[in-house]
């Protein structure tokens, strides 16, 4: 029996050691050590008196550690301003010299656009090469695969829809290019083993590969040049404004409703206009009629249903399932941060607002994230882009939920900003430690709600309300319906789903879009720039200081 023991204990020793290596190792692995992560040298870690082992011990387990690889990210992209992501151009276009026998000439459209220059093109059975002679390493190397799937001629395209007629999968492996020359419209590409069905009895297949396509090979155009239902797309061309309660104040617009609804009227553009470049613009003179809110958001795209309906009604009920459905007050919030992904656009139509009180409130949500945005690589900052918040709605037999970080982003920076705390649920797990999270959080909502950055307006009928649910915060002030002369306070809603509405905005017509902009085209790093410019920067800098009193400006 003892030696039974002495080997339990032996083996129970050097399972323990193991452990202790495994986790060693883990360590070493795609981390980073803190004081790397503070820009803190190893010899100046070094030159530090030794710390008391269990003081370090009682620290590490009470302190905030967040992810290092997301806030190395984050960092990167803090420090350097919009970061030059690897696209899948350049991982999978690799610059292959141009072999000797290949067949070549120089194509120059001396009509075209004076910013195109010549065009180097070579071509073997196996490669297109293009390159711009006027750029270092600007050859791009081309695959017949690709170019064939790509074919846009009538014959590879349906004339009617647009969509293809032939599948993928039908392109031989082996397909080759046998001949290219230029054309007005672009290079002329006939094949080598072509797909059988598009060459037999004699058939000829030639595809026109367009020089806007070239143009993008060579990076002489980025993607953002592409009309696309993109948000940074459509943002590139219709520029944003960020706002507080003077700026807005001075700028939103109040739009008439007969325009709006108007065929190919400059009024219905302007409202796509100001809800990309502001978040937010008024209706006025909007029938007092249950379908207006319907005419008025299937006018810009399809209506978002949710669970709520395909259209809801705002107003105090008893045994409200929602606490939009009550008279208190209703403090600054994202609707249906529960449902992934949440409804973009959200259209207010104003019925009824007789009731003392009932303001509508909005702030800027996505200008106090990119302000916030350069901090939160300090580790006092951090939790607002590494911790999950709770989303969840559970009555009447719906149950949704999602979980979200205040701060959302990547490698290119800001991104999303998430807030809703009457919607919050509860956490799954409640072991989860949210002071450290608590603290940052208070100065987010510090400032969403300072009393400079909140527009408030008491909405009347016949006004309609659209605005950005992703990057706008909204709410009310509290409304008194049993106030001596009575009164009422209703609204009618809808959604747009954030595909949707990018896709009408997407073809906001050329000039309109630019005329409000300004000639430099909108990008984040822009963005971020021109905030760390403005006086807000400095209140930010102000309020984080006095939580992490190390943090530069």
């Amino acid at each position: 029996m003892l030696s039974l023991a002495r080997t339990s204990q032996a083996r129970a020793a050097a399972t323990a050691k193991a452990k202790v290596r495994v986790a060693a190792a883990c360590r070493g692995v795609g981390t980073q050590a803190p004081w790397k992560q503070r820009g803190e040298s190893q010899k100046q870690r070094q030159r530090q008196p030794q710390r008391d082992t269990e003081t370090e011990e009682t620290q590490t387990q009470t302190q905030y550690r967040p992810q290092s690889r997301r806030i190395q990210a984050k960092e990167a992209a803090a420090l350097g301003g919009p970061q030059q992501t690897a696209t899948s151009a350049a991982r999978y276009w690799p610059k292959l010299e141009t072999p000797k026998h290949a067949k070549r000439f120089t194509y120059h459209d001396l009509d075209g656009a004076e910013e195109n220059g010549p065009v180097s093109v070579a071509w073997t059975d196996k490669f297109l090469f293009v390159e711009d002679p006027a750029t270092e390493n600007g050859r791009r190397t081309l695959k017949p695969a690709t170019l064939r799937d790509s074919c846009a001629c009538p014959r590879c395209r349906d004339t009617s829809s647009g969509q293809k007629t032939f599948s993928s999968v039908e392109i031989p492996v082996e397909i080759g290019l046998e001949h290219v020359k230029p054309t007005k419209k672009g290079l002329e590409i006939k094949f080598l083993n072509d797909i059988p069905r598009f060459v037999e009895n004699g058939q000829e297949h030639v595809m026109v590969l367009p020089w806007e396509s070239v143009d993008l090979s060579l990076k002489r155009k980025g993607m953002e040049d592409v009309r696309l239902p993109r948000k940074r797309s459509v943002l590139r061309r219709t520029g944003v404004v960020y706002w507080d309660r003077e700026t807005i104040a001075q700028q939103v617009r109040r739009i008439d409703y007969a325009e709006f609804m108007k065929d190919n009227s400059e009024a219905f553009w302007d409202v796509i206009i100001d809800i990309c470049r502001f978040g937010l613009v008024y209706l006025k003179n909007v029938p007092r009629d249950e379908e207006s809110i319907v005419r008025i958001t299937t006018r810009i795209a399809n209506i978002r249903e949710t669970f709520y309906g395909r259209t809801f009604d705002v107003r105090a009920k008893p045994n409200a399932e929602n606490v939009a459905y009550t008279s208190g007050y209703l403090g600054l919030h994202q609707d249906l941060l529960y449902l992934d992904p949440p409804p973009m656009i959200q259209v207010l139509h104003c019925m009824d607002n007789s009731c003392p009180g009932g303001e509508s409130l909005f702030s800027d949500g996505e200008r106090v994230g990119r302000l916030l945005w350069p901090f939160i690589t300090r580790h006092r900052m951090a939790p607002l882009a590494e911790h999950h918040v709770p989303y969840q709605y559970g009555k009447n037999g719906y149950h949704y939920f999602s979980s979200r970080y205040v701060l959302d982003g990547n490698t290119a920076g800001f991104s999303n900003v998430y807030w809703s705390p009457p919607f919050q649920g509860k956490y799954l797990s409640p072991v989860k430690d949210i002071r450290q999270w608590i603290e940052p959080a208070r100065i987010f909502a510090s400032l969403i709600n300072d009393k400079e950055a909140i527009h408030e307006h008491k909405m009347e009928p016949g006004d309609c309300v659209l605005f950005d649910n992703l990057r706008v915060l909204h709410g009310r002030n509290a409304f008194d319906v049993s106030a001596q002369g009575g009164g009422s306070r209703w609204l009618r809603g809808a959604y747009i789903a954030a595909e949707d509405f990018l896709s009408r905005a997407a073809h906001i017509p050329k000039g309109m879009a630019e005329k409000y902009r300004g000639e430099q085209p909108w990008t984040p790093g822009l963005a971020q720039h021109r905030l760390k410019q403005s006086a807000w920067h400095e209140d930010v800098v102000r309020m984080v200081k006095e939580l992490d009193p190390g943090v530069e400006a």
